[in-house]
């Protein structure tokens, strides 16, 4: 009878010290407050991070919890082989995160999606410095791609990069986008763009390739779209008449970054010199509109076959050059002016 009670209180004192133990785990470690903050915190694993690795990344910002309780609490909720590899973002301004929560948030996967926005006229190279930015994608891995006689064949591109056929446009990425994917919506986003121009570049005496490439020198120059299709009259009457187009965005495009051009830049041996070398280059020296292509394929009945800015976003546009000088030193005065 003794024995019986002695098990009883025993068995009574281990249900207790369980009962204590699951709440105080529950409360302690598995409903911890890990991380509080007035801002979002955003992280990434990596793939096949370990726990240690996964905790070490979690502390770095500012996280509080330990290798031990990461891991009990995911083997707990059995999600210890469900964690997603990506980027994620926590808001602790909203509500403190608990690790159960945390843990939950990870084995979901639920990777942040970012709007990018690639300006009209953006290069190969600017576009994967704003890829980098956003996406943390290897910027010189996508250049390389963009470059790849593989990916030029699978489009078909007849160039040695696919500059040209990337759309400028705002896009909706997930955090973990790979390079061939953001490649490929945008250069199929280009396609549907230029879908309803289809028609017209068949009919025209230039090669898609060409009317890109015009019309990434009309992007190049256009600031004001009220100008596009007199920018795109200049340079066909130009091309026309034998001259030489001497579009200064072509000569800026042998230039890792913009610069003032000097007047040795034009004199520079290199087929993107359209002051050294007549007709178009050898493919677009960016990523145009496709109210840039629009333009190349139907410009303003015009007689222009010069241009130079005013300084205001706007050009004056000549048919004589003595004219044209006139304007041009104009112009140049108003510089000097500004640099003052």
């Amino acid at each position: 009878m003794v024995k019986k009670r002695t098990f009883g209180i025993l068995l009574l004192l281990l249900s207790v010290a369980l009962l204590t133990l699951c709440l105080w785990t529950d409360k302690y470690i598995i409903n911890k407050v890990v991380l509080t903050g007035t801002d979002s915190v955003s992280f990434k694993i990596p793939k096949k991070a370990s726990f240690g690795e996964i905790t070490r990344i979690l502390r770095s910002k500012n996280f509080e919890v330990t290798d031990l309780e990461f891991k009990l609490t995911a083997q707990w909720l059995e999600k210890d082989k469900k964690i997603k590899y990506g980027k994620f973002t926590c808001h602790p301004e909203r509500s403190p995160i608990r690790l159960k929560e945390l843990i939950n948030y990870l084995s979901e996967g639920r990777n942040i999606t970012v709007n990018v926005t690639i300006p009209e006229g953006s290069r190969l190279v600017e576009i994967a410095g704003i890829l980098r930015k956003n996406l943390d994608i290897d910027s010189s891995a996508f250049v390389e791609r963009t470059y790849d006689q593989e990916m030029l064949e699978r489009y078909k591109v007849p160039a040695l990069s696919l500059e040209g056929y990337l759309y400028p446009e705002t896009y909706n990425f997930n955090m973990e986008e790979n390079i061939d994917l953001i490649i490929d919506r945008m250069y199929q986003t280009g396609r549907q763009k230029l879908h309803r121009l289809r028609a017209k570049i068949d009919n025209s005496v230039f090669s898609e390739h060409k009317i890109l490439t015009l019309a990434s020198i009309i992007q190049g120059e256009v600031m004001n779209y009220d100008e596009v299709s007199l920018i795109s009259a200049v340079y066909h009457n130009r091309l026309k008449k034998g001259m030489l187009l001497q579009a200064d965005p072509t000569v800026q495009y042998m230039f890792d970054r913009p610069k003032r051009l000097l007047k040795t830049d034009t004199s520079i041996d290199n087929p993107y010199n359209t002051y050294k070398y007549k007709g178009l280059p050898p493919g677009p020296i960016n990523n145009p509109s496709v109210k840039a292509v629009e333009a190349a394929l139907d410009p303003a009945d015009a007689p222009y076959i010069y241009m130079v800015a005013k300084g205001d976003g706007t050009h004056n546009f000549n048919v004589e050059l003595n004219d044209h000088i006139n304007d041009k030193n104009r112009f140049d005065r108003h510089v000097r002016k500004e640099k003052k």
